[in-house]
């Protein structure tokens, strides 16, 4: 079974007519008839029938017209997205982040980047920090969010900074603490402490802190969040005092208030880490358009 089979079939069950499918095919009408023929022989069955006076589908026809029209769809699809690939005008920048909340800060570069080069396409993969690393190592990531620490497991690669950050506690309106303007660990050492799971932060404690939140869900049952907005929600609910970096809570609901944790202990070098040797165009129009929001002007 071959394609120009199947578009002799599809063009004759159309028309009901041998002699028009021909004229719309630019084919003679036996080579029409005989893509037919050996369709016919192929599948074991008779898929016209047909005289002097009309040319009708089989039942065997009639099933087969819908299977004949999907495969040709399938065919057209698969054969414009390897022309896609193919084209040198088109660019897949392969993007890594641990955060939903990375999303938020990545809409205005990508939205600027597509109409700077119509030909990129944008392919984002969310993981945890150790299954990104090894992506990029791989070849198989052009940049991904991280730390500046990232740039010490990859020599070969190059950091580009966004923002220093910082840890904040997120609690809800109703919690006793919100008069504070800053959180210290002492003031929540009583309370259930949710953070993400250590493999989805691309950040280092000092370890001071680390060895506190540690020692701390020894004796409480902390929550470890596989994600950011599970963190989020499960302060929204009351489930205990979520400590979350910066860039994880730019939106949260209005029934939570963030307050800085242990600002003076935990300062950070956030940004994009890339290959040295993959750099081009298209790295550098969206690392210039990311660094251009506001949220990363340096006051």
């Amino acid at each position: 079974m071959h394609t120009q089979q199947l578009l002799c079939f599809v063009c004759v069950a159309d028309k009901l007519n041998f002699t028009k499918a021909a004229e719309e095919l630019f084919l003679s009408t036996p080579t029409v008839t005989h893509h037919i023929k050996t369709l016919e022989n192929e599948l074991g069955t008779t898929l016209f029938i047909r005289n002097s006076k009309m040319v009708r589908l089989t039942e065997s026809g009639v099933q087969f017209y819908q299977d004949a029209q999907e495969i040709l769809s399938r065919m057209e699809i698969a054969e414009k997205r390897i022309r896609r690939i193919a084209s040198p005008d088109t660019y897949y920048l392969k993007i890594g982040c641990t955060s939903i909340a990375e999303f938020q800060m990545m809409q205005y570069p990508l939205d600027q980047l597509r109409q700077l080069h119509p030909g990129i396409r944008p392919q984002i993969s969310v993981s945890d920090i150790f299954s990104l690393r090894s992506l990029m190592e791989n070849g198989q990531l052009d940049l991904m969010f991280s730390a500046k620490s990232m740039k010490k497991r990859h020599s070969k690669s190059t950091f580009h900074f966004l923002k220093n950050i910082c840890n904040y506690a997120v609690l809800p309106k109703t919690s006793p603490l919100t008069h504070k303007g800053i959180i210290y660990y002492e003031d929540i050492r009583e309370e259930r402490i949710i953070t993400l799971h250590p493999k989805l932060v691309p950040f280092e404690y000092p370890n001071r802190i680390r060895d506190k939140i540690l020692n701390h869900g020894l004796n409480h049952l902390d929550i470890h969040c596989e994600n950011d907005q599970a963190g989020i929600l499960y302060a929204s609910c009351g489930y205990g005092i979520a400590i979350l970096p910066e860039i994880c809570i730019a939106n949260i609901p209005d029934t939570l208030v963030k307050l800085p944790f242990e600002p003076e202990s935990f300062s950070l070098e956030y940004g994009v880490t890339f290959p040295s040797d993959r750099k081009n165009i298209y790295i550098q129009d969206f690392l210039d358009l990311l660094v251009s929001q506001p949220m990363f002007q340096q006051s």
